[in-house]
């Protein structure tokens, strides 16, 4: 690509200074990125990101069946064989002390908005997302969310990776402090790592998981064409994980 052709791209720059702009002018009103995806609501991106999803015919046909799936019950999914998806995903789960049912929901009424569900099914599946991408909930969050960014451009989770690689090019001025700071290599890494998963893997967002929970977990993987992160910001370096003997 030359440098024409990248001066080409400069209305998607504008689309994305636009998005910055979004957020600051809002921060006021930001108290959780719930509250960030909900201020992405009726807003060019989020229109993107549905036009996005209905070119792939999966993806389309799960916007139109509107699927949510029955909710995800740790004590029932711990006593699955420890090979299988739902079995690691309820230890992961506890490990960490979450709840299925973290995110900010959104009545069934709404759900007949593209928007609403399009966020209610990434929002419940999100540690999913973890649990067959291996990345963790630390620095593996940038790595995770990549894989909606690349494949569909959900754009909560894109301005949270251009936040993210835009503080590991100017760490001075974040104020951070040193402790929590990490090195920019390894940020740039995790969210390339990302992108070329979401890039291999088949498309996510209609994978129907609640269907799938009984499956050793490397078939699904095998089935989505996933192969995991297994070091560095990795779920699988937690103690309790390994104690477990998941590897």
């Amino acid at each position: 690509m030359g440098y024409m052709d990248l001066m080409s791209k400069v209305e998607n720059i504008e689309l994305l200074g636009g998005m910055i702009k979004h957020l600051v002018t809002n921060r006021g009103k930001l108290d959780t990125v719930f509250d960030l995806e909900d201020g992405f609501r009726d807003t060019i991106w989020m229109q993107n990101c549905i036009e996005r999803l209905k070119e792939d015919p999966e993806c389309s046909k799960m916007l139109e069946e509107r699927y949510m799936g029955p909710e995800y019950d740790l004590e029932e999914m711990i006593k699955l064989p420890k090979d299988s998806l739902g079995y690691t995903y309820a230890l992961i789960m506890k490990t960490m002390g979450f709840e299925p049912h973290f995110y900010r929901a959104r009545d069934r009424v709404s759900l007949e908005n593209d928007t609403d569900y399009v966020t209610m099914r990434v929002r419940k599946t999100h540690d999913m997302y973890h649990t067959i991408s291996g990345f963790n909930m630390a620095i593996g969050e940038i790595g995770v969310i990549a894989l909606n960014v690349t494949q569909y451009s959900y754009p909560a989770f894109m301005l949270i990776d251009l936040v993210a690689v835009g503080s590991a090019c100017f760490p001075g001025l974040a104020s951070i402090p040193a402790s929590e700071k990490i090195h920019s290599s390894t940020i740039f890494e995790t969210l390339s790592k990302g992108i070329k998963m979401a890039q291999e893997s088949k498309p996510l967002f209609p994978v129907k998981f609640e269907e799938m929970v009984e499956m050793p977990l490397e078939e699904v993987r095998k089935k989505l064409n996933i192969i995991p992160i297994k070091e560095g910001p990795s779920w699988y370096q937690y103690p309790k994980i390994k104690e477990a003997g998941l590897h």
